[in-house]
């Protein structure tokens, strides 16, 4: 069908990557790239070119997704309007989030929810913060959770606190330094630290290092808290991630975490995003109702109740 075909175009250009695309729809890349030349052949136009990192859309391609998503979000509508006592089948509901929520709060979440909707295509996209915004100011995802959301995000969009974390520093359970009790503040200076990428609490805890005047040694940066774990174990320095992207490592004893005197504790908090412009659609609305249901009932991680620190938030 034409409305498969523009669905799928819509997934392509979040993603903008065929690949990334097929991976997500557990299809072959070849497949996705047949239907998207089908869908060319049905308007007649070129929708997209190849780049060395993905795909760019054209003109006529950008014209087509702004189409395509008020049109889909039309149709939700509709079936909202036809039936408004109940989630019809074939309601879509696109879920975004930046990568610790996405980690650790939203697949139980999800999870509950395909439970009591079956019927719901349910579309999980993750991706950096800037992104992740962006989704929600275009109305390509319908709610997302986003930790530490920018200013502007604040002030455009309808947020909500949902949760907070701490960030930890922590080594393999066999690094010299798990074997210390207690490490000086100026320790860090002279050893290597295995960072996210990107501009957020990591970041801005290494910003606060410096202005403490230390001489830091960023031996790596991931794209993912896996990358980071993933050298972690290497013994390649300290890591620093959230305490729930490394609880279930710490409950096995494969990471110890570190212990810094006179090292300001940093909180991370997750919100609720989305478009305060526009009504939630059914399976959006219900969504948020699950996440609402899940806070009052989630218990902050350990030591948050101790958090006395720094809130970059």
């Amino acid at each position: 069908m034409l409305l498969d075909r523009i669905e799928l175009f819509v997934n392509v250009a979040k993603f903008q990557s065929l690949t990334k695309t097929a991976r997500g729809m557990h299809v072959s890349p070849s497949s996705v790239s047949q239907r998207l030349k089908s869908l060319e052949n049905d308007f007649g136009v070129k929708l997209y070119k190849r780049e060395k990192d993905g795909i760019e859309l054209t003109n006529a391609g950008r014209t087509l997704l702004s189409t395509a998503n008020q049109v889909l979000t039309q149709l939700d509508t509709l079936r909202k309007t036809l039936n408004p006592n109940s989630v019809k089948a074939g309601y879509r509901l696109v879920v975004g989030a930046t990568s610790n929520p996405s980690a650790s709060y939203l697949p139980s979440a999800i999870a509950t929810f395909q439970k009591t909707h079956p019927d719901i295509k349910v579309t999980f996209l993750t991706s950096y913060r800037r992104f992740v915004e962006k989704w929600v100011h275009n109305g390509e995802v319908d709610i997302a959770m986003i930790q530490s959301p920018s200013e502007s995000c604040i002030a455009d969009l309808f947020t909500e606190h949902v949760a907070a974390d701490l960030l930890e520093f922590f080594v393999h359970a066999g690094h010299p330094l798990a074997k210390q009790q207690r490490i000086s503040f100026e320790d860090l200076a002279n050893t290597p630290l295995i960072v996210r990428e990107g501009k957020g609490t990591t970041d801005k805890m290494l910003a606060l290092l410096r202005s403490r005047g230390l001489k830091l040694d960023i031996a790596l940066r991931s794209a993912s808290p896996d990358g980071v774990k993933a050298a972690v174990r290497k013994k390649m320095g300290v890591g620093i991630l959230f305490h729930n992207q490394i609880e279930e490592d710490i409950r096995r004893k494969d990471f110890k975490v570190l212990s810094f005197a006179g090292l300001p504790r940093v909180i991370g908090r997750c919100y609720i995003v989305y478009d305060k412009t526009k009504p939630l659609n059914g399976a959006a609305a219900e969504f948020l109702a699950l996440l609402r249901d899940m806070k009052s009932r989630h218990k902050n991680p350990v030591n948050i109740r101790k958090f006395t620190g720094t809130d970059p938030s």
